[in-house]
């Protein structure tokens, strides 16, 4: 080891402590973050509020317009915002359930058989 790398391993400076201490509560910070599953709750949060959000507005939808649209027409409108984002929400709870199971070291939900047709 060279003077240099000796001076800097012996080194207590106010700066050094700092920059020590912040990098081990960031990596602390990031395994807990990690360990918690954070990012999924995150996204598990923001796909129930927006649920709530557009379940509100297709209830509240048929009776805000001003328009002459038809019944058929109001519920055209509300499927076609609704499956989409029914299709993206399943997907996502799927992702979350999932992340969950290999977590926790649980064994993934048992296959069901399924019978033979009689033709």
């Amino acid at each position: 080891m060279n003077d240099s790398q000796a001076r800097r391993s012996a080194d207590h400076g106010v700066v050094v402590v700092a920059v020590r201490t912040a990098a081990q509560t960031s990596k602390t910070f990031w395994t807990w973050f990690e360990s918690h599953h954070v990012d999924s709750l995150a996204v598990l949060g923001v796909t129930l509020w927006l649920t709530y959000r557009i379940v509100e507005w297709a209830l509240d939808f048929p009776y805000d317009m001003e328009t002459k649209l038809s019944g058929t027409d109001k519920a055209a409108i509300i499927a076609a915002v609704m499956t989409p984002y029914g299709l993206m929400q399943a997907a996502l709870f799927k992702f979350y359930v999932d992340l969950k199971g290999k977590s926790n070291g649980a064994a993934p939900p048992p296959v069901l058989p399924v019978p033979a047709s009689s033709a």
